[in-house]
């Protein structure tokens, strides 16, 4: 399945797009004859090239005048745009001469609008994501699920002989030596010569370093047919890609599955902390994990509003023993009835956490919730988020109120049934109040700087970052499932304030220059010094990743006393590796990615386009 690029008209481009017109016209000549049915064409604006729509040829007819190749179709094809087919004809005879249409004739595409489909495939790999997959370390989550949905799909697994010569070039043998061994499990492709001169026209544009011609020859084998994927880290390659039309066909890893989950959502199962998305009606309304809420809420009235609730999705956590956190979420407008608060709540985009209970389970699952909560209200765009209880009636719930209180949430009233009402701003920020108050919110001029850890210790600490090459269990520390986290260092002065921003940089145990990266933003809490390793252990409580004794080894034999409390924030969609940080001058002001090293904030935005910032 190879590609072939063509200009076309808007008008004729917007009815294709809109599945209108099936039928496409040119002349056949050497260009066209090389494409073969299931081969891609891809049509593109000739007036701006980022329209264009990318088809699938169906069937090829050739014929020898245009009155021939368009009385069939005509209508449909050219819906609106002419009134008969004479006036189309003589439109047409402008394309290509009489002369031209003699020797070389007419050829009639059918084609669809072409959509990747997986079944059967053939998966190119690119180096970065076998060294991913086949490290001497445990394989990410990420990179797990590529490679299961592409068995799932039947797919084939290939790499190019570039990738063997690029890990030939490692320096440590045994590492090197596992590596080559392991692509016995995957199909070789052959070396093949580019010729094709759009081709080496778009990529030429790029640099022609050994790199950049390695990266050619990759991205070549999607072009030219020989493999129907590319998945790939490579920021390079995707540029070109783009340039060639070919993004819908050359993916990162994280893409990759999003589209499969688009388009099969029972093959993916995404979950790195085991809260789950799901119809209320798939739960057991008898289930003893509502008998609070029953007795709460006129027992027979709950199951009912349960069982109305069939088809709403909610917020389920379970473990061994059962659901153990249950979370319902209501986005309202500007016209919502509040005329049973008091006092009465003011027109306003709110989100509402209908049903919300947690049972104590010592992982700090309340706060896996709340950013649960924080993170709908920001996708949602709303004003405020607001939780009705009943603050008198046992312990959980004052609990309950006690950690949303924490976290922004203010007693605002009562309604007519005896509940309190708690309201969080989500428009403006507190300076009064500390950063886990005012958190998701950012402060005005807030600095940016970096949180370097190491990587045997990043996914523990921060698994929603998904980080590749590393054990990609599901965490049931408490440290994981907390919003605030502990990071420990042997920094003595930390030049930062709270509400710094500060980017997650994940430290590689080889290849560092690579496999260095960038996942995330947290929010710098609050730093604390102490003195004595009694203290640390008490102070770091269960958001550490470290036990006690190895706290009380980092206090007494390299001296770690500062802490520094982070709260996540929220992913970066791409990994940003320390050679970009290096080509593209974001290593902050000390000249590496480390705590008080700072960035601009036009640096920052930088990283974030690199990044492709989620949320």
């Amino acid at each position: 399945m190879k590609s072939i690029i063509a200009k076309i008209r808007p008008p004729f481009l917007s009815l294709i797009k809109s599945g209108i017109k099936k039928h496409e016209y040119r002349l056949a000549s050497p260009k066209y004859t090389s494409l073969n049915v299931g081969d891609r064409l891809v049509l593109v604006s000739n007036q701006d090239s980022r329209d264009f729509a990318v088809t699938r040829v169906n069937k090829i007819v050739k014929y020898y005048d245009w009155e021939s190749a368009l009385e069939k179709h005509w209508e449909e094809d050219f819906k609106g745009l002419y009134s008969n087919l004479d006036d189309l004809v003589k439109e047409c005879h402008r394309f290509y001469t009489a002369d031209e249409i003699k020797e070389y004739g007419i050829d009639v595409f059918e084609i669809s609008l072409d959509e990747p489909n997986f079944q059967n495939a053939r998966f190119l790999l690119d180096t970065n994501i076998i060294v991913q997959r086949e490290s001497v370390n445990n394989c990410s989550l990420e990179i797990s699920l590529v490679y299961q949905a592409i068995d799932k799909f039947n797919g084939t697994k290939l790499y190019h002989p570039v990738t063997a010569k690029e890990l030939a070039g490692y320096k440590d043998e045994p590492i090197k030596n596992a590596m080559l061994a392991k692509l016995n499990s995957y199909e070789k492709l052959s070396e093949t010569t580019i010729c094709d001169a759009y081709f080496k026209q778009i990529v030429s544009l790029f640099g022609n370093d050994e790199n950049s011609e390695n990266d050619n020859e990759i991205l070549y084998q999607v072009y030219s047919g020989r493999v129907d994927f590319l998945i790939t880290e490579d920021r390079g390659i995707l540029r070109k890609a783009e340039g060639l039309y070919l993004r819908d066909r050359v993916m990162t890893s994280n893409e990759f599955l999003t589209t499969v989950e688009k388009q099969n959502p029972s093959l993916i199962d995404y979950d790195a902390l085991s809260v789950s998305l799901v119809k209320i009606g798939s739960l057991d309304i008898d289930d003893h994990f509502f008998d609070s809420l029953r007795e709460d809420y006129d027992g027979l009235k709950f199951n009912q509003w349960l069982t109305k609730k069939s088809e709403s999705d909610a917020y389920v956590f379970r473990n061994k023993e059962g659901i153990q956190g249950f979370l319902y979420l209501k986005t309202e407008g500007k016209d919502e009835d509040y005329s049973d608060f008091y006092p009465r709540l003011e027109p306003k985009r709110r989100l509402k956490v209908g049903t919300f209970k947690i049972n104590s389970t010592g992982i700090r699952l309340g706060e896996r919730f709340l950013k649960i909560i924080f993170d709908n209200a920001l996708k949602r765009g709303v004003d405020e988020i607001y939780v009705t209880m009943f603050k008198d009636k046992r312990e959980e719930v004052l609990g309950l109120k006690g950690l949303m209180e924490k976290w922004g949430f203010v007693e605002k009233g009562t309604k007519k049934n005896g509940e309190v009402y708690l309201v969080k701003d989500m428009r403006n920020y507190d300076d009064t109040k500390d950063p886990k108050f005012n958190y998701p919110l950012l402060k005005k001029n807030y600095a940016i700087s970096f949180l370097p850890i190491v990587a045997k210790y990043h996914t523990k600490l921060f698994p929603d970052l998904h980080l590749k090459n590393e054990d990609a269990m599901l965490f049931d520390t408490a440290c994981s499932y907390a919003i605030e986290k502990i990071y420990v260092t042997a920094w003595k002065d930390v030049d930062l304030e709270p509400g710094s921003l500060l980017c997650v940089y994940c430290m590689a145990d080889y290849n560092k220059k690579y496999r260095s990266t960038v996942t995330g933003v947290c929010i710098l809490n609050e730093v604390i010094k102490v003195s004595s390793a009694d203290e640390l252990v008490e102070k770091c409580q269960n958001r550490s990743v470290f036990t006690e004794s190895e706290l009380r080894g980092l206090y007494n034999k390299m001296r770690f006393t500062t802490i520094v409390k982070v709260l996540y924030l929220k992913p970066f969609d791409h990994k940003v590796n320390y050679d970009c940080l290096e080509n593209n001058g974001l290593l902050g002001t000390r000249g590496g990615p480390r705590l008080n090293s700072k960035l601009t904030h036009e640096e920052y935005l930088e990283l974030v386009k690199l990044g492709g910032e989620v949320i």
